[in-house]
């Protein structure tokens, strides 16, 4: 079993949100906090609509096989060909497109990026992803 994850995907509520989550991500991978992981993408919901868990599953799945048939227009149209690339990663999603409403000095970031109590031995503390 191969260690690791080859994708992480986190989804966004909307652009701004998924731009937030890119630079936390970010910040996040620089300082060694999140390893393993070949590619970190973050996937809003289409012009700020929100599409629910499933539909949002489905950009995240449309999104790996776009990347791993990157110039195989032929393939890209096969459902077996989806199948053996999907087959051939692993893909964590992580579905945080939460508006946060009821936390409104979290709304920025979503609640994915909340501070929890608990020791941490990076200069960021601790959150809910984390």
């Amino acid at each position: 079993m191969r260690p690791g994850w080859d994708y992480l995907i986190v989804t966004a509520a909307n652009k701004e949100q998924a731009k937030a989550y890119r630079e936390q991500l970010g910040v996040r991978r620089d300082i060694g906090l999140i390893s393993g992981i070949k590619e970190i993408i973050v996937v809003p919901d289409p012009d700020g609509r929100r599409i629910g868990s499933g539909g949002s599953t489905i950009l995240c799945l449309l999104e790996v096989i776009n990347r791993e048939l990157r110039g195989q227009d032929k393939k890209r149209q096969s459902p077996e060909a989806w199948m053996e690339a999907l087959g051939r990663v692993r893909v964590l999603i992580v579905h945080a497109g939460g508006d946060a409403r009821r936390l409104p000095a979290y709304s920025p970031c979503g609640k994915i990026f909340i501070p929890v109590p608990g020791e941490s031995d990076s200069a960021l503390g601790l959150t809910l992803l984390d």
